[in-house]
């Protein structure tokens, strides 16, 4: 059983139609994606390509570590009996505090200018090639510069070099105006917008002509863009062991910016120490000749008072209060020392201030009580303990001061921070991106959905009907043949077009063809629509042109000829109609256009030599008016007269949509087909053209869903009903 002739039933609408369902399937959406596996193909295709081509032109990063170790606590800082010293000198350094640094602008900053980094030289490439071609060659163009000297002002400006040969160059203003000339290792001086400049090119490597961008960077900017590629982390957790990566499009050039880096950080660690110690040196470097002084003066008043009194001996209980009374006299002394180096530092009202004030009340309240047993002892031995207690004290605190400087000399020294190198940064061996086989990977993928999407897409915003299911559901148009799409019509087309002599009939040639074995079909159901028609006159016609409506038209009327029925094919497309071209007229000659102007008659205008049993009426001359012509008494009594003298008339009339000549037609043909294209008209479109006829008194029979592509996957039913059809038909 044909598509044609499987059952049908009625739908809600009062028409007759296939069961339908809104929602897309499973089995429709492979369909879909099937159709456009070339788009999708081609778009993956495309990606890919681009993928590849974007990672062979992407200059390749690489990426160099180093390892760094940092200490809470350093040791070995000048010698033994330093620990005391080292421990009041000594700060805890967390591994996120040092990270910090060496991400600081001081760090950074440094770095910066010890390697010029805010001086770029980079030579001019195709834009659509970029460096590739010369990548990795020893001969690549390269320049390196000495000397970039500019003003704030210019910073950021861009300059060129122009290579002249033989460490030749040129040097040019942003706006082209030659500048300088000069060779490698000169220095050359300009002006500038009033600002001057100076360069010095340390070597230069590249072919006469080869051009090169140089700019002077903001300082800020340059250490931003150090910091974007500086990457640091703790390895594990409180590990103090911090990894540095630094990313370069040269491994060289990475690794001594690194160890740059890491250089300059170690340099400030041990500046930062070493600066602690300065201060206390300094401070004790102040007090100290003050304590020699007062020393010297406690010692001649103890040598005076000796020489008025003579020596005199101190008992063991008067030795004891002295001793005692040295030793606290040390120890307030030597807290008072300790608060006038924290008062650089912290507030009188600070904490760590309070305590030791607290601490110096105490040992004051203990001195007090020393000095009530020695205001016990005699009046000589009084005065004698008070001079001696006070040449020990001094003698104690400026020998005691006297190491210290001593220890501190030598810590800073021996400074060596508390942060050493573990692992030096090395070039690396290959790049970390791009990573070609996940970005040419990605790229398909990326291509594969874009393709998908796409497909789906044009399928949202081309509404054209693909299912012939569709017009009889929403319609209510009964769809009498579907015809697949012929491979061989194209070649057939294209024989037209090229204006190949001869018939250009699908029929004929093809016999056996899905597309003739459809309108077989055609020819069976327009049998049981007619049986109710006024005249045998059936007018072809549909929405808009190019949608097959001749080659309907030519082959079925062939098809009917060889059928044994005297049929007569007419041309009604008065403004552009060709359906002499596929029987091999090579012009219209007279035709339906002289016939309804009175010129001559139809019997006369008639090619009648075509093929037994066919007559074929051309448009004529196209006229001026057609809508007048057909509107004309003639019509109706050509078609009375060509009805009664043919068992069918066939009618080719131009589209619906763009003239009204169909409807005027209509109205005299007793059966009208309205031929469709498939995926190219709209459900509203195709609404529209059967509220135009119908407007027009015309009532539509039926539809012919036409160039049906079969070879989706969608549509392999069709194929196979045809088939079946085909196979009936040898059968016969």
């Amino acid at each position: 059983m044909s598509q044609s002739e499987q059952p049908i039933r009625p739908n809600l609408r009062g028409g007759v139609g296939f069961e339908h369902r809104d929602e897309t399937s499973l089995g429709e959406l492979v369909a879909l994606l099937w159709d456009a596996r070339f788009l999708i193909l081609g778009t993956t295709l495309v990606a890919l390509i681009l993928g590849v081509y974007v990672t062979w032109r992407t200059t390749p990063i690489y990426q160099v570590e180093a390892l760094l170790q940092v200490e809470d606590k350093k040791g070995g800082k000048g010698g033994p009996g330093m620990e005391a010293l080292s421990a009041l000198l000594d700060q805890p350094a967390a591994a996120q505090t040092e990270i910090e640094i060496l991400r600081s602008n001081l760090v950074l900053g440094r770095t910066v200018e010890s390697l010029a980094l805010d001086i770029a030289a980079q030579p001019q490439f195709n834009p659509l090639l970029g460096d590739a071609l010369v990548r990795g060659r020893l001969d690549a163009p390269t320049l390196r510069i000495e000397r970039f000297d500019v003003p704030a002002p210019l910073r950021g400006t861009p300059f060129r070099i122009v290579a002249q040969g033989n460490g030749a160059f040129l040097w040019e203003a942003p706006d082209g105006r030659q500048l300088a000339s000069g060779h490698e290792g000169e220095i050359l001086q300009a002006t500038w917008r009033g600002q001057p400049m100076l360069l010095q090119v340390r070597a230069l490597l590249a072919a006469p002509g080869q051009r090169f961008d140089l700019i002077r960077r903001p300082y800020l900017q340059a250490i931003e863009a150090l910091r974007q590629n500086l990457h640091v982390a703790e390895k594990g957790k409180q590990t103090n062991i911090l990894s540095l990566s630094f990313e370069s499009p040269d491994p060289n050039r990475g690794a001594e910016i690194l160890n740059e880096i890491v250089a300059q950080y170690i340099g400030q660690n041990i500046a930062r120490k070493a600066e602690e110690a300065s201060r206390s040196l300094a401070f004790l470097q102040e007090q100290l000749p003050q304590l020699k002084a007062k020393l010297e003066a406690a010692e001649n008043q103890l040598n005076q008072y000796r020489m008025q009194t003579g020596s005199a001996d101190l008992t063991e209980e008067t030795k004891l209060v002295l001793k005692q009374s040295v030793d606290l006299e040390g120890q307030i002394l030597a807290l008072r020392q300790k608060k006038e180096e924290l008062l650089r530092t912290y507030k009188e009202r600070a904490d760590v201030v309070a305590t030791l004030d607290q601490q110096i009340a105490k040992l004051g309240s203990e001195a007090r009580q020393l000095d009530g047993k020695v205001r016990a002892l005699p009046r000589t031995q009084q005065e004698l303990v008070r001079l001696m207690r006070e040449v020990q004290v001094s003698t104690d605190m400026y020998t005691s001061m006297l190491n210290s400087v001593q220890q501190l000399q030598v810590a800073k020294a021996g400074e060596i921070g508390n942060a050493r190198i573990v692992d030096h940064a090395l070039p690396s061996l290959g790049p970390v991106k791009p990573q070609k086989a996940v970005a040419v990977g990605l790229s398909a993928v990326l291509g594969l959905l874009g393709g998908i999407g796409l497909a789906l897409l044009r399928k949202a915003l081309h509404r054209g009907v693909t299912d012939p299911r569709l017009i009889e559901v929403h319609l209510g148009l009964p769809v009498v043949v579907t015809v697949p799409h012929s491979l061989r019509q194209e070649g057939i087309q294209k024989e037209l077009q090229r204006g190949v002599p001869g018939k250009h009939l699908l029929a004929e040639t093809q016999p056996e063809d899905l597309a003739v074995e459809s309108l077989r079909s055609l020819r069976t159901s327009l049998h049981f629509s007619m049986l109710d028609a006024r005249n045998s006159v059936v007018l072809f016609t549909g929405p808009t042109p190019a949608i097959g409506k001749t080659f309907v038209s030519a082959n079925f009327a062939t098809l009917l000829a060889q059928a044994g029925n005297r049929v007569l094919l007419v041309d009604g497309d008065l403004r552009r109609g060709y359906l002499h071209r596929p029987f091999g007229l090579p012009e219209r000659g007279r035709g339906l256009s002289e016939v309804l102007a009175g010129q001559v008659s139809w019997r006369e205008a008639l090619n009648t030599s075509l093929l037994p049993s066919l007559d074929l009426l051309t448009t004529g001359a196209l006229p001026p008016n057609p809508s007048e012509l057909l509107m004309g008494r003639r019509l109706v009594e050509f078609i009375q007269e060509v009805s009664s003298a043919y068992d069918l008339v066939l009618i080719d009339a131009p589209p619906v949509m763009a003239v009204t000549d169909p409807v005027i037609l209509g109205k005299h043909a007793g059966t009208t087909l309205l031929i469709t294209k498939a995926e190219q008209h709209s459900l509203e479109e195709l609404q529209l053209t059967l509220q135009r006829l119908e407007g027009g008194g015309v009532k539509v029979q039926g539809c012919v869903f036409n160039d049906l592509n079969t070879s989706k996957l969608g549509y392999r039913y069709y194929g196979y009903s045809y088939r079946q059809t085909s196979r009936t038909s040898q059968a016969r």
